[in-house]
């Protein structure tokens, strides 16, 4: 309710407070009665617990999806046991019931029938009853744990995930064309304020030394207008890089600020020294239908996991490349979604808190817990583990004050 005072001199008001309103002989302020707010601020990291998610299986690594089971409150993780999704590849889930502190043998796992192909499911909480799935099914014409390195080809599903069960429903399928490949980033799939579904993704040929001619492969996003039973065929939003033409982006994110305005970061590879190698960044002003041209971000880093938190402001946590071990996982903080800043990097288990190597930041996952909490859960080597790559999957929770 508004309230009346007498100045017995015209004195300013405060600029949050009230305004200075002459009646007749009378200076009135009239105020709103409210304290003027205090301006957002950075929040500090502080880490309350770390916990090992698992060492036992070997080569664990590629985190791939973190949600609250909404039947009993717990959180389901998934994981992979080898990377880049090569033939073989098990998708494994894990269960924690209180909060993080401790995490269960894996109590579902999913493997392809197929032995030439690799399948990851990663998948996201869209809200705390639905919870949806990316499927990476990859056809290698290399079965070995190499076979990233050959020729493949890809099939991309949309479907519903159960975290009770980690049973997966496929709705859909996404439109490629043929022979080629597509990396999607299911942690970053976000619902838009007029009720798109954005899928972050990169297109690649299946045979690089044999593109096909007409395909516009690069980084971009699928789109659904109908909650995912149909998709928009591939769109690249991230065009040449300016100075670097042979640059090709891929893992990518995308932040909604509260404007309505789309900024999108990308990661790219190349011998670019890895604390100068800065996410490319690029701005859409209409939902997504154009794009501004690609620049360099300040952020030097590498597949970035997004977060939008519910009192404003935004998380990522991604691999940073300009710490003394590149790639170190990092979480930083954002107050409109485009200008971001460290926060801290998590607590690493087998390692004394920091990684052993660059073994780590390839790929992350975060969830609220509430009351300012989070969960993160990454991948870090070790080498007293056994093993390929020597990986173990570790988890923080962490809160921000």
């Amino acid at each position: 309710m508004a309230s009346l005072r007498i100045a017995s001199q015209p004195q300013p008001p405060h600029p949050a407070t009230g305004i200075l309103v002459r009646v007749g002989c009378l200076w009135l302020i009239v105020t709103s009665g409210l304290a003027a707010s205090e301006p957002p601020r950075r929040p500090q990291l502080h880490r309350l617990h770390h916990a090992i998610v698992t060492d036992t299986i070997p080569d664990a690594q590629s985190p791939c999806g973190l949600a609250r089971d909404p039947v009993d409150g717990s959180l389901v993780l998934g994981f992979q046991d080898k990377g880049d999704v090569v033939a073989g590849t098990v998708t494994h889930f894990v269960r924690s019931h209180d909060g993080g502190q401790t995490w269960s043998p894996p109590f579902a796992s999913y493997r392809h029938p197929d032995k030439s192909v690799g399948a990851a499911i990663g998948f996201t909480q869209l809200s705390p009853r639905q919870t949806v799935a990316v499927i990476m099914e990859i056809t290698h014409t290399d079965v070995s744990v190499e076979g990233f390195r050959a020729p493949r080809q890809s099939r991309t599903l949309f479907a519903r995930f159960d975290p009770h069960t980690a049973g997966v429903t496929p709705v859909s399928v996404l439109p490629q064309p043929p022979e080629t490949l597509v990396g999607a980033m299911p942690q970053n799939l976000v619902t838009l304020r007029n009720g798109d579904l954005v899928l972050p993704a990169y297109l690649t040929p299946m045979d690089w030394a044999r593109p096909t001619p007409g395909v516009d492969y690069g980084s971009g996003l699928f789109r659904s207008r109908d909650g995912g039973q149909t998709w928009s065929r591939f769109s690249r939003i991230f065009g040449p890089h300016p100075t670097q033409p042979e640059i090709f982006h891929n893992e990518s994110v995308i932040f909604e600020k509260a404007d309505g305005t789309l900024v999108a970061f990308a990661r790219y590879d190349n011998e670019t020294p890895p604390r100068n190698r800065r996410m490319g960044k690029v701005v859409s002003r209409d939902a997504g239908q154009t794009w501004s041209d690609t620049v360099d971000s300040d952020l030097p880093a590498i597949c970035p996991a997004q977060l939008r938190l519910p009192g404003g402001g935004y998380l990522m946590f991604a691999g940073a490349l300009d710490e003394p071990t590149p790639r170190t996982c990092m979480l930083y903080h954002s107050l409109d979604g485009e200008t971001f800043t460290k926060l801290g990097q998590p607590f690493y288990s087998r390692t004394g808190g920091h990684p052993f190597n660059t073994a780590t930041g390839g790929s992350q996952v975060l969830l609220p817990l509430g009351d300012d909490r989070f969960v993160l859960a990454f991948y870090a080597g070790d080498r007293d583990l056994p093993g390929r790559d020597k990986t173990y999957i570790d988890s923080n929770v962490v809160e921000l004050r």
